[in-house]
């Protein structure tokens, strides 16, 4: 089973943090398992992103189109897998560092369309995302 999540911070209009020790792969979650789980705590209608891994560790769940979000709340500021659940079609822009761009504003790396499920950052550095 994974830990219980609790609501920890309101991190701005539209978005909340959840922080919580999710066990994901590492207690013998299958991949299917950490996916229908990380539904069940993300909700339809949601991009919600997770500083681990497998939807593990700390998760930010977005709702409204706001203001692109650095991932302040996370210990190491990635992103680490997120699903995409907003309305389908919608796209939520990853943004984060590359060599020839090491600090903010940062170019886009990464383009979620929705529904998308990633299970892992798919070996990007993302630092931020502009949720739809």
């Amino acid at each position: 089973m994974y830990a219980t999540l609790r609501k920890a911070a309101a991190v701005g209009a539209g978005c909340f943090l959840i922080m919580g020790a999710g066990a994901g792969l590492a207690s013998g979650e299958t991949p299917e398992e950490a996916s229908q789980r990380a539904l069940a705590e993300c909700g339809d209608g949601h991009l919600c992103v997770w500083d681990d891994a497998n939807y593990t560790g700390n998760m930010v769940a977005y709702y409204y189109c706001d203001p692109p979000d650095l991932f302040d709340e996370f210990p190491d500021g990635q992103a680490g897998s997120w699903l995409n659940h907003q309305t389908p079609g919608t796209a939520a822009v990853f943004f984060g560092p590359d060599p020839n761009n090491p600090q903010p504003p940062w170019p886009e790396r990464y383009r979620s369309i929705a529904p998308e499920d990633s299970p892992d950052n798919k070996g990007l550095d993302l630092r931020s995302v502009d949720p739809c």
